[in-house]
């Protein structure tokens, strides 16, 4: 269901008046506008809004007759939000020569809306937004007119003006009429407005807000969306005892919808979306979706899984709200709440036994400080979630609180070392204790970054700062702001961030100030020094290859081994593994073994072949690739070229047999070619003829010794 929107905008002179350096009342005015447009845009929202004038050179509305109803205009008909409505807002709307009457304004609105919303369908409430610093001159004999016209056509009434405090009270600042609270005295007729308004409100309940709030309540135009459908179950505790539930969404994670239907500039324009399925090889071959089925590799295979293995698999599991236990409430930590939402869960509606069962397991979990641990299945077949239900009294309202808890693999301990407050810390970590006096200044520091007593309102009274409830989201105001530029002005640059949402990502004055002090004995007390980095020392390797030299052990000098156990075991590699086998592969050819570099080589190629073909996509092409860089540069030096050359040509085969073109576009790419008689004297492959290699043209030298020839199965089979 939608809502209809009146915004009624005052453009007299007084609007547009502001000390140096501030921003006007006006202006203030149309960025909150732009705001509420922007939400409702950028949401898909079915509102629709109408832009009333008021103050104007002119005059333009229904009722106009004369005198009645002048310096009024309906700028724009109740419809619903568009591009060329927020360029109006933007570039448009100037301020004027002549007063206008709220009064009057609010009834031509009204009208408006009535008149729109006749036998319009889907419109589910009415909505004014008067925009005034009520400076101008009105009228009191149309004061029934509009509180009777508010309340036949039900409509919620808002204003965003000055503050509207007490005169009487002397104890609180001056009221300030400045959209920025600029501090200075309320005019008469400023006054004489307040009033009226104020008996206005009260008569049909309407909430007024200052310049300064106009930001934070815009969450409440948006807050007004959709109508709930409750989720009905039964609230099973025992096996006898059941009470029928209902569960609403209370809070829940706000995520920016996407912008692929978002208003276009011509909004007749059909929007579709196409989209196409093709084979991974090398013409990007089409195929029909029906054609396709979802597969999960296991090892180098990819196992099919059809809707049928799918739904067979899923686990079977009936809808219910199952009481599981009760706990303390202590004993569900913070850290422990899972999900994106939390819910309202209350007695079914029209049903006074299940109201009073469960008023009173929330009475005794309150009385008790517990809470519920339940298990939840949204719908039959659905899987089961782990939750806690916990009481929430308030004075006219009772209900228990459903947030959703992790199971046992949803856990992750991460265990981080604490420092050593106390005496018995291990002498090695006690040169890290904080002092008294660094502990005390930590504690000062938090205790002045609390926000729950910061801001202060009109009445001199400590509010808390940042209130969720009050607080827009920068991110997508910012999001926004962006789109909105680029649709407007395609050619242009992103603007800056808009000041009035960059003010929200600084931290309260009153915050930073508290903290001066604190901060600057941090400073004193927490000094930071620069660690040299130690020198590097010998490694285990080469303290064993030391002692291989002639010489008795004994007078060889003292070193340092580093690293311990880890670097000593590098001597001890007997096989090239797959999760270092670069390092592997050179640490067995360190011994200078013949026999050893060729049994080394061969794994080496076996562990080549298994990466690629285990590689989903080119998942592990860059282990490979620096497997044969690695085997490539070893024979080089161990003037074995024909034993790479051999096996390259080997590889081309195999990749090609495989269908892993892919790999060898890298080994294109990185030109890793045969070894040529400019690297290699014994090799007997020109470099003209390695670059052809690489082209399709291959020519393969015999070794001079004879050697047993591997094609692709014998190294597919060492796998």
């Amino acid at each position: 269901m939608a809502e209809a929107v009146a915004v009624v905008l005052d453009v007299s002179p007084s609007m547009d008046s502001a000390p140096a350096g501030e921003t006007t009342s006006l202006q203030t005015s149309l960025n909150a506008i732009t705001m509420i447009l922007q939400r409702k845009m950028f949401a898909e929202s079915k509102d629709e809004v109408a832009l009333v004038l008021f103050g104007t050179d002119n005059t333009a509305n229904d009722l106009a007759d004369g005198d009645n109803y002048a310096r009024i205009i309906v700028a724009k008909p109740l419809a619903a939000p568009s591009w060329d409505l927020l360029e109006y807002v933007q570039n448009d709307i100037q301020a004027s020569h002549h007063t206008g009457d709220f009064i009057d304004a609010l009834v031509v609105a009204v009208d408006h809306l009535r008149k729109a919303t006749k036998g319009k369908r889907g419109i589910a409430g009415k909505r004014l937004i008067l925009f005034s610093n009520l400076g101008g001159e009105f009228g009191d004999d149309k004061i029934d007119t509009i509180v009777g016209a508010l309340k036949a056509e039900e409509v919620e009434l808002n204003i965003i003006g000055p503050s509207l405090g007490d005169d009487d009270d002397d104890d609180g600042p001056p009221n300030a009429a400045n959209a920025n609270g600029h501090t200075k005295e309320k005019t008469p007729q400023q006054r004489a407005g307040e009033t009226m308004v104020q008996h206005i409100l009260s008569e049909v309940e309407g909430e007024c807000y200052s310049f300064g709030e106009a930001l934070p309540a815009l969450s409440y135009f948006q807050a007004k969306a959709v109508k709930q459908t409750a989720w009905k179950c039964t609230l099973d505790i025992g096996a006898d005892l059941r009470i029928p539930i209902c569960m609403y969404t209370r809070v829940t994670e706000a995520k920016t919808k996407s912008m692929k239907k978002v208003y276009a500039r011509d909004q007749d324009a059909a929007i579709q979306n196409e989209r196409t399925f093709h084979l991974n090889d090398e013409a990007e071959t089409e195929i029909e979706k029906d054609d396709t089925v979802q597969g999960h590799r296991y090892g180098k295979d990819l196992v099919p899984f059809s809707p049928e293995d799918i739904e067979g698999m899923k686990f079977q599991a009936e809808k219910c709200f199952k009481v599981l236990g009760m706990t303390k409430s202590e004993n569900v930590k913070r850290h422990h709440y899972m999900g994106t939402s939390v819910y309202c869960c209350v007695g079914d509606k029209g049903d006074d036994a299940a109201a009073v069962a469960l008023s009173a397991l929330i009475q005794a979990l309150y009385e008790t400080n517990s809470v519920v641990i339940v298990r939840r299945v949204y719908a039959n077949k659905g899987s089961p979630k782990l939750g806690f239900l916990s009481p929430h009294i308030k004075a006219k309202y009772e209900c228990l609180m459903y947030s959703e808890l992790p199971f046992m693999e949803d856990v992750r301990q991460f265990t981080f070392g604490s420092l050593p407050l106390s005496d018995d810390a291990p002498p090695a970590v006690q040169k890290y204790k904080p002092s008294a006096e660094q502990l005390e200044l930590i504690d000062n520091l938090i205790t002045d970054m609390d926000l729950t007593n910061v801001v202060e309102d009109d009445d001199g009274e400590k509010n808390e700062a940042l209130k969720p409830k009050l607080t827009f989201n920068p991110f997508r105001q910012r999001l926004f702001q962006c789109l909105q530029h680029r649709a407007l002005n395609p050619d242009e640059p992103l603007p800056e961030l808009n000041p009035l949402i960059a003010d929200y990502l600084k931290p309260a004055t009153e915050v930073t100030t508290k903290c001066e002090g604190t901060v600057k004995k941090m400073k004193e007390k927490f000094k930071l020094e620069v660690v040299q980095v130690k020198k590097e020392v010998q490694t285990g390797q080469n303290v064993f290859k030391e002692n291989d030299d002639d010489g008795p052990a004994a007078k060889k000098p003292k070193v340092e081994v580093a690293g311990g156990m880890a670097d000593i075991t590098k001597v001890m590699v007997t096989e090239v593994g797959t999760v270092t086998p670069v390092e592997d592969f050179r640490s067995i050819i360190s011994a200078k073994d013949e026999d050893r570099f060729e049994e080394a080589c061969k794994m080496m190629q076996t562990v080549i072949i298994k990466t690629i073909m285990a590689s989903f996509g080119s998942q592990f092409f860059g282990k490979a690739l620096d497997c044969l860089k690695a085997l490539r540069q070893e024979c080089v030096k161990n003037s074995e070229p024909n034993t790479f050359n051999h096996y390259l040509v080997i590889l081309k085969e195999t990749l090609k047999e495989k269908n892993k073109k892919d790999f060898w576009q890298e080994i294109v790419k990185d030109h890793l070619t045969l070894i040529d008689k400019s690297e290699s004297e014994d090799s007997g492959v020109t470099k003209e003829e390695g670059a052809k290699f690489l082209e399709g043209e291959v020519k393969e030298e015999e070794p001079e010794e004879k050697e047993d020839e591997e094609d692709a199965d014998d190294l597919l089979a060492m796998m």
